[in-house]
C-alpha cells in the first residue's frame, strides 16, 4: 500500500462528511456527519482544517484525521479509517506523521479521547506515546419526574463561557472548555441559578444533552449543582437527558445526584507532551 497525506482544506465540507462517516463504519455508536454537523464541529472546537489530513492509499481516500489548535496545544478530534485500509498500518503511519507536523508547528502538547473500549484504539494511542490523563464518564436519564421551586435566569451563552474560563477546572476536556462553550449558539441555552450555570442543547427537542455545569467556587458544597439539574428538568419535562463521556470522572457525582445513571461507554483522555 501506498500512503500519503492530503490538506483537508482541498476537499468539499460534503466530502469531507461522507470520508468522516465512513470512517466511523461499524464504530461504537453509530455516526452519521452531515457537512452540518462537520461545520458546528468544526467552529466549536476549532479545527484547522488546513492542518486536518485526508489518508490517501494511491489516489484513493480512505481516512481522516481532524486537528484542532489553539495555541501552543493541539487536538486529535476525530480520526477515522474505512473499512477497506483498516489493519494495513495506516493508524500508526498517519498518528507517527501527525505527530511530527505537531512538533514541527512548534506546538508543545497533544490530546485527544478514545472510547476506552475502543481497545485498538487504545493501543494505538499508546504505541505512538500518549498517556493517560483521566477517565471521562456519561450518563443518562429518561423522563425525570421532579418538581422544583428555585427559579432559572437565563443567561447568554457567552458569560457561562468566561465563567467557566476563570472558575472551572484548568485542564477540562477541550470540548467542556471555555473557548468551546463561547461557541455554543442557540438553539443551545444557558441557564443561571444563584451561583449555579448549566448549558444544554436544544431544551424543546426530545433528547436534550448537559453540555457543561458550574458552581463557582464560593458556592461549592452547597448542593447548587444538584439544585440547578433538578431546575431544568422541572422545566423542561418530558425529556431523555444524556450527559456525553466527556465529563471527568471526579464530576459523576454530580449527576448521579439528581437520579442519572452511568453509561457503558467511556473514554479515556490522553495527552502526549511534544
Amino acid at each position: 500500500m501506498s500512503f500519503s497525506f492530503q490538506p483537508a482544506l482541498s476537499f468539499s465540507l460534503p466530502a469531507l462528511a461522507d470520508l468522516f462517516t465512513r470512517g466511523f463504519e461499524g464504530y461504537f455508536v453509530p455516526v452519521k456527519i452531515t457537512d452540518m454537523i462537520l461545520q458546528t464541529m468544526i467552529r466549536r472546537d476549532s479545527v484547522d482544517l488546513s492542518e486536518s489530513r485526508v489518508m490517501l492509499d494511491g489516489d484513493a481516500p480512505v481516512g481522516l484525521a481532524l486537528i484542532a489548535r489553539r495555541g501552543w496545544t493541539s487536538r486529535l478530534a476525530a480520526m477515522g479509517i474505512a473499512s477497506e485500509a483498516r489493519h494495513s498500518g495506516l493508524g500508526t503511519w498517519a498518528m507517527t506523521r501527525l505527530i511530527e507536523e505537531a512538533r514541527a508547528r512548534g506546538e508543545r502538547q497533544m490530546l485527544l479521547e478514545v472510547i476506552e473500549q475502543n481497545t485498538a484504539g487504545v493501543k494505538l494511542y499508546r504505541k505512538v506515546g500518549f498517556q493517560t490523563l483521566r477517565w471521562l464518564v456519561g450518563f443518562k436519564l429518561e423522563n425525570p419526574q421532579v418538581t422544583a421551586d428555585d427559579a432559572l435566569e437565563e443567561v447568554d451563552i457567552r458569560e457561562l463561557a468566561r465563567m467557566v474560563s476563570a472558575h472551572g477546572l484548568t485542564d477540562l476536556p477541550w470540548q467542556l472548555s471555555g473557548e468551546t462553550i463561547a461557541q455554543h449558539t442557540p438553539p443551545s441555552r444557558a441557564f443561571r441559578l444563584e451561583s449555579a450555570y448549566v448549558l444544554v442543547t436544544n431544551p424543546e427537542a426530545e433528547h436534550v444533552s448537559i453540555q457543561s455545569v458550574l458552581v463557582l467556587p464560593e458556592a461549592r458544597g452547597k448542593s447548587q449543582a444538584r439544585r440547578i439539574l433538578r431546575a431544568v428538568f422541572a422545566k423542561f419535562s418530558n425529556k431523555t437527558w444524556h450527559v456525553s463521556p466527556i465529563f471527568p470522572e471526579e464530576m459523576g457525582a454530580v449527576f448521579e445526584s439528581v437520579g442519572m445513571k452511568r453509561e457503558e461507554l467511556s473514554q479515556w483522555q490522553m495527552v502526549l507532551d511534544l
